[in-house]
């Protein structure tokens, strides 16, 4: 019988690291569901869905906490299938501004749209004659309610203000 678990961490670690992590879960018969990972200089965070054989559940949990300076964290996952076809990638582009995050998190929270991963960039410009700005960017990735049209929820952010730009990736 397989087992399904959430792995968060965050410290101090290399890429070679977590490939060590990847290669040992696989060694043992499992697989990374769905992984976020990111580094910030030597500091790295991130979640991990895995899947592997109940008896070599202990085994891979060991190698994630005998990793030096990273603190690990094991949670419960739900074993649910996702209809791929409600899933999908949206970058949104705008002219920066305090509040814009909160703006879309609410706009899509009111409608039941998950949020799956989020990443915002925030970009100076600066132009001739002293003009200058931020521009903001955002990749994300949605779950829509199964009634949902995703031309709806593209309308809907872009009513946000004047400016805003939303572009679907993927689905």
């Amino acid at each position: 019988m397989n087992r399904i678990f959430i792995v968060s961490f965050a410290g101090s670690a290399t890429p070679t690291m977590i490939k060590k992590l990847a290669s040992i879960t696989h060694d043992h018969g499992g697989k990374w569901l769905v992984s976020k990972v990111n580094f910030l200089e030597d500091q790295v965070a991130g979640v991990i869905k895995v899947e592997l054989p109940q008896e070599n559940e202990n085994l891979v949990k060991e190698a994630f906490c005998n990793c030096e300076n990273l603190l690990v964290r094991f949670g419960k996952a739900k074993n649910h299938s996702q209809h791929v076809a409600s899933i999908y990638k949206l970058r949104l582009d705008s002219a920066d501004r305090a509040g814009i995050v909160n703006e879309i998190s609410h706009t899509l929270d009111k409608q039941d749209i998950q949020i799956l991963d989020m990443d915002c960039q925030r970009v100076f410009v600066a132009g001739g004659g002293g003009v200058s700005s931020s521009l903001f960017t955002a990749t994300m990735t949605v779950r829509l309610p199964d009634d949902f049209i995703i031309e709806d929820v593209v309308k809907d952010l872009e009513a946000l203000s004047i400016g805003i730009r939303v572009i679907v990736e993927s689905s």
